[in-house]
């Protein structure tokens, strides 16, 4: 008999269900992403922030108490409206606009830099929705800004052992009690000219014994498409890094973090 109750997959993305985007940021505090990121920005000197993916607004909200102004773009109403909240509750809205949609909606040649954090890239599926993207966030730099993102390195995949055994842990719920959380691998399609396209199920047991599921595809682009992408799209790729701690990319990196400049 299995030690876990009858799962239920959600007949909607993670990113569209509440209750998963409250554990979501349970799960996802403290990572070294985010300093990355702050840090490279404030490093920069840059003022006006587009923050592609925005998610639930931790990064938009910190820039803001930095003194930045962000705009911050996610497709998902429930990620904006977590965002909104936490906005809202640390008193900087003043300093961010929060748009449910994409950085087609974000004001042109206004940026100095944009952000795509959290391996928003690999949200992209297809290679027309990735050129689209890369294409909105040139529009929307002025001359001179620089686009920040990254991706999972698909020849360092050893790195991500996503299963149960690797993956359980049980935290302390937002509303009390606890949740179990874990990653299994369902699915992976390999595609030569774009990189594969890996399918994990991320997996909750929340407090009320209820065990829920939600399927999410990633792209595993690797470095060459990553450059040739920027490249059609007018950037010019300034650094590679292989992992947070800055050090260079090699065969078998777990990331793929890129700096890329719209020329001024």
């Amino acid at each position: 008999m299995s030690e876990h109750p009858t799962p239920h997959a959600l007949p909607h993305p993670w990113t569209e269900d509440p209750e998963f985007v409250e554990l979501y940021d349970v799960e996802n505090q403290g990572l070294w992403d985010f300093d990355f990121y702050r840090d490279l920005i404030l490093g920069s000197g840059g003022r006006r922030v587009l923050d592609i993916g925005c998610g639930t607004g931790v990064l938009a909200t910190a820039l803001a108490r930095d003194g930045l102004h962000v705009t911050g773009v996610d497709p998902a109403g429930a990620m904006i409206s977590t965002a909104r909240r936490r906005v809202q509750e640390a008193g900087v809205g003043q300093r961010v606009e929060l748009i449910q949609g994409t950085a087609a909606q974000a004001e042109p040649s206004a940026f100095d830099a944009a952000i795509m954090m959290g391996h928003v890239a690999q949200y992209f599926l297809s290679r027309t929705a990735w050129d689209q993207a890369l294409a909105e966030a040139y529009r929307a730099l002025e001359p001179g800004g620089f686009l920040a993102f990254e991706s999972r390195n698909p020849h360092g995949l050893d790195h991500d052992a996503w299963d149960e055994d690797s993956t359980k842990d049980t935290q302390a719920h937002p509303d009390g009690g606890t949740f179990t959380s874990w990653l299994e691998v369902v699915s992976i399609e390999h595609d030569d000219a774009d990189g594969p396209l890996i399918t994990a199920r991320g997996h909750n047991v929340l407090p009320d014994g209820r065990h829920i599921t939600a399927d999410e595809p990633l792209r595993y682009r690797p470095l060459r498409v990553l450059r040739e992408s920027l490249d059609k799209a007018g950037f010019t790729v300034e650094q590679t890094w292989g992992d947070w701690d800055r050090s260079p990319v090699e065969v078998d990196s777990p990331e793929l973090i890129i700096l890329a400049r719209k020329p001024a």
